[in-house]
C-alpha cells in the first residue's frame, strides 16, 4: 500500500517537472519568435504608429479615392474632356433679313471690253451726279483717257457707255523740238524749227497755254521739271492703226484736230483722247456701246433652286426698258408687268421678278420663298410708312419635332404650322425673327441624367472634366515635389557631408531662392506664355519645371541639417574605415536616413503645391483651354456674382475635390510625422 502511494507521488512529481520543462521551453521560444521580432522592426513599427492614426487614414483613404477618380474611372465613363454636347430647344432664332437696296449693283454687257476700274468702282456715283443734274447723260473720261457716258435707262436702270471698242488708230512717239528755262530765259532747240518759234513758244509758256502753233505746226507743252517746258513736235509721232491704213492725209487732220479733241475725216468724225506722254487713242466718234449695267433691282427666282448668270441679270435689265425680250445661257425669255411688278418668263411660266428689297436668310442663303419675302416686304413697307420700328405677319413655316426634324405627312410632304415672324430694325437691316427648335450647344445644362454634373459654358461633361482635371491637378503636384525634392537631397547632401565653404556657398544661395516671390514669378512666366500662344501641354511642361525648380530651397536645407548630426555617428566612422567613395556614403548611408523626414515634407508640400496650380489656373495663367484642370473649372463661372449663385452646381463640387484632396495630403503628412517620431509612444 505504501510503495503504491509512493509510486502515485513519484509519477506526480514527474509530471509537474515536465509540465514546468515544457513551460520553460516555450517561453524561452516565443523571446526568439519571428513574429516577435517583426514587431519590434522599425518598419512595423512606424506602420503601426500610422495605423493608430483615424486621420491619416482618413485621409489615406480619401486619397486612393481621388486617384481611382482621376485615373481609372475615365476608362469607363463614356464622356471625354473636350467633347461638346448638343441640344434641342425651342429659341427665338434670328429666321431672316430684309434690307432696301439703295446702292446700285453692276454687271458687265461685253466682257471683252475692259473698264478701267476706277470707273467701275464710282458708278453708283456717277449714278447720283446724274440724278441729282436731272439729265439723262454723264459724260466722263477716264483716267485711262477713254470717253464714257453714263446713260439712264429707265427708273433704277443705268448703263456707261464707251466707245473703247470703236478705235481706230494709236498716235504716239513724239519728238521734243526744244527745251525753255524760264529762270534763265534760255531756249534749247534740237530739232529744225521755224523762225517764229521761240516767240510762240514764250508767249504760250507766259500765257499758261499746253499747246501752240509755229510755222504751220503744232506743238505740246509739257514741264517735267520745275521752270522747265519742254515743246513737243506733233509731227515727229507714228501713227498706228489698229484695223489698217486710213491714208496719208489722215495724220494731218488728226494734227489739226488735237486743239479741239476731234476732227472729221472723209465724212466720219472721229474723237481724239489721250496725251503726248501716253499717247492719243483716236475713235469714231458717236459710236458709244454699254459695257456695264447698274441697277437696284434684285432677282428673285420662282424657284428657289435658281442660280441667276451675270448674263441673265445684264440682259435682263438693259431688255426691261427696250424690246421686254432677251436671251441668255441658250434660253429666251420674255418681261411682262404684273401687279405685283416686273415678271420674267420662260416657255412662258413663271421664272422671275424684279424688286428693290433683299430679303433672304439671316446666313445670306437666297431659299425663302416669293409668298414669304411678299409679306415680308409688304409688313415692312407698311411699318416704314407708319413710321414704326418693328413689324410682324403671320406665315406657315415647315414644323419641327422636339428634335429638330422637319415633320411630313403620310405622302411624304412637309407639313407647316403658322409662324408669328417679328421684323426689328437694327442699323441698316430689318431682322425677321420667329420660335423655332434649334440645334445648340448644351451651355450651362443643369444635372441631369446623363449629366450628373450638367454642362459647362462650352458645353462640355462637367463630371469628366473633374476627373481629367484632377490627373492634371495631382500629377503637377507629384512631379513639382519629385523635381524639389531631387534638387534639395542633391544640394543639401553635398552642403551637409562637405560642410566649410561648400556648405556657406550653398547655403547663401538656398537663402536667395527663399528671398524669390514664387507667386509674381509665376504670374510674370503665364503671362509670356500668353503672349508667345504656347501649346497647352508645352506650357504645362514649363508650368511643371518653373515650379519645381523654385522649391528645392526648404528641402535642401532640411537635408542638410540631417546630414550634419549623422555624419558624426558609429555607422558613418565604420563607412570612412572602410574607404568608401564620397558618393556612396552620401547616398547610400545616409540619405537613406533622412527619407523618413523627407517624405514626411514632401507630402506635406503636396497640398500646397496643387493649391498654388489651382490659383494660376483660376487666375488664367496655368493651364489652358481646353485641357482641364480644377483651377480652370472654377475660373469658367467667375464673370459675376449671378452666376456663381446660378451655377453652383459646377463650382462646389470642384471646390470640395481641391480641399478634400489638399486636407488629405496634409492628414496623411501629419500621420506619418507623428508616425515617425521615436518619442512617440507605442
Amino acid at each position: 500500500m505504501t510503495n503504491h502511494i509512493n509510486d502515485v507521488l513519484k509519477e506526480k512529481e514527474a509530471q509537474e517537472a515536465k509540465r514546468r520543462s515544457e513551460s520553460s521551453e516555450s517561453a524561452a521560444m516565443k523571446l526568439d519568435d519571428t513574429q516577435r521580432v517583426k514587431v519590434l522592426s522599425p518598419g512595423r513599427l512606424v506602420a503601426k504608429r500610422f495605423l493608430r492614426n483615424k486621420l491619416a487614414i482618413i485621409g489615406s483613404a480619401i486619397l486612393v479615392l481621388m486617384f481611382l477618380f482621376a485615373f481609372v474611372c475615365p476608362l469607363f465613363y463614356p464622356y471625354g474632356q473636350t467633347e461638346i454636347f448638343y441640344k434641342y430647344d425651342d429659341l427665338i432664332v434670328n429666321y431672316a433679313q430684309a434690307t432696301e437696296r439703295l446702292d446700285y449693283i453692276s454687271y458687265a454687257v461685253n466682257g471683252d471690253i475692259e473698264i478701267h476700274y476706277s470707273i467701275r468702282n464710282r458708278m453708283t456715283s456717277f449714278i447720283k451726279q446724274l440724278e441729282e443734274a436731272g439729265d439723262e447723260v454723264l459724260d466722263i473720261t477716264g483716267d485711262d483717257g477713254v470717253s464714257y457716258a453714263v446713260a439712264k435707262l429707265g427708273e433704277n436702270v443705268y448703263t456707261l457707255n464707251t466707245n473703247a471698242g470703236a478705235e481706230v488708230a494709236v498716235y504716239s512717239g513724239m519728238d521734243s523740238a526744244a527745251t525753255y528755262n524760264t529762270r534763265i530765259k534760255l531756249i534749247t532747240v534740237s530739232l529744225p524749227v521755224s523762225d517764229d518759234f521761240e516767240n510762240a513758244f514764250t508767249e504760250a509758256v507766259s500765257a499758261g497755254e499746253t499747246s501752240f502753233e509755229a510755222g504751220g505746226k503744232t506743238y505740246f507743252i509739257i514741264s517735267e521739271l520745275r521752270n522747265t517746258y519742254e515743246a513737243i513736235d506733233l509731227s515727229t509721232g507714228t501713227m498706228n492703226y489698229i484695223n489698217g491704213d486710213l491714208g496719208g492725209s489722215f495724220k494731218e487732220a488728226f494734227t489739226q484736230g488735237t486743239r479741239t479733241g476731234s476732227f472729221t475725216y472723209n465724212g466720219t468724225d472721229y474723237s481724239i483722247t489721250g496725251d503726248v506722254v501716253q499717247g492719243f487713242t483716236v475713235s469714231k466718234a458717236g459710236n458709244m456701246t454699254p459695257v456695264l449695267v447698274s441697277s437696284r433691282f434684285v432677282f428673285d427666282a420662282i424657284d428657289t433652286s435658281t442660280v441667276f448668270s451675270d448674263e441673265f441679270k445684264s440682259n435682263a435689265l438693259i431688255a426691261l426698258y427696250g424690246d421686254m425680250a432677251f436671251t441668255a445661257d441658250g434660253a429666251d425669255y420674255t418681261i411682262t408687268e404684273e401687279d405685283e411688278g416686273f415678271l420674267v418668263r420662260k416657255d412662258g411660266q413663271a421664272y422671275a421678278i424684279f424688286s428693290t428689297f433683299v430679303v433672304r436668310r439671316y446666313n445670306g442663303e437666297d431659299t425663302l420663298s416669293l409668298d414669304f419675302k411678299a409679306e415680308a416686304e409688304n409688313a415692312i413697307i407698311a411699318a416704314i410708312e407708319a413710321g414704326e420700328y418693328t413689324a410682324s405677319f403671320i406665315f406657315p413655316l415647315p414644323k419641327m419635332n422636339s428634335e429638330g426634324v422637319y415633320q411630313t405627312d403620310e405622302n411624304g410632304n412637309l407639313t407647316s404650322t403658322d409662324t408669328e415672324i417679328t421684323a426689328t430694325f437694327k442699323v441698316d437691316a430689318w431682322v425677321m425673327t420667329c420660335e423655332q427648335i434649334a440645334h445648340l450647344i448644351d451651355i450651362y445644362g443643369p444635372p441631369s441624367q446623363n449629366h450628373l454634373f450638367g454642362t459647362d459654358s462650352d458645353g462640355f461633361d462637367i463630371l469628366a472634366r473633374m476627373m481629367y482635371g484632377g490627373r492634371i491637378s495631382l500629377m503637377v503636384g507629384f512631379v513639382v515635389v519629385i523635381l524639389g525634392c531631387i534638387l534639395g537631397v542633391i544640394l543639401g547632401g553635398i552642403a551637409g557631408y562637405f560642410g566649410g565653404w561648400v556648405d556657406t556657398l550653398i547655403m547663401r544661395l538656398v537663402d536667395v531662392f527663399y528671398c524669390i516671390p514664387t507667386l509674381p514669378i509665376l504670374i510674370i512666366l503665364g503671362a509670356f506664355f500668353d503672349d508667345a500662344k504656347m501649346d497647352s501641354y508645352t506650357r504645362l511642361m514649363w508650368m511643371m519645371a518653373v515650379m519645381g525648380f523654385l522649391g528645392w530651397a526648404s528641402i535642401a536645407r532640411l537635408v542638410r541639417g540631417q546630414i550634419l548630426s549623422l555624419r558624426e555617428q558609429e555607422f558613418m566612422i565604420a563607412a570612412e574605415s572602410m574607404g568608401l567613395r564620397t558618393k556612396r556614403k552620401i547616398f547610400k548611408h545616409l540619405i537613406p536616413n533622412v527619407m523618413p523626414q523627407l517624405i514626411v515634407s514632401a507630402t506635406m508640400g503636396l497640398g500646397s503645391v496643387i493649391i498654388t496650380e489651382a490659383t494660376l489656373s483660376f487666375l488664367g495663367l496655368g493651364v489652358k483651354h481646353p485641357l482641364a484642370t480644377w483651377g480652370t473649372m472654377i475660373n469658367s463661372i467667375t464673370s459675376s456674382n449671378e452666376n456663381l449663385i446660378r451655377y453652383a452646381y459646377i463650382w462646389i463640387p470642384v471646390g470640395m475635390l481641391i480641399c478634400l484632396t489638399v486636407i488629405a495630403f496634409n492628414f496623411v503628412g501629419d500621420g506619418l510625422r507623428d508616425a515617425f517620431d521615436p518619442k512617440m509612444k507605442q
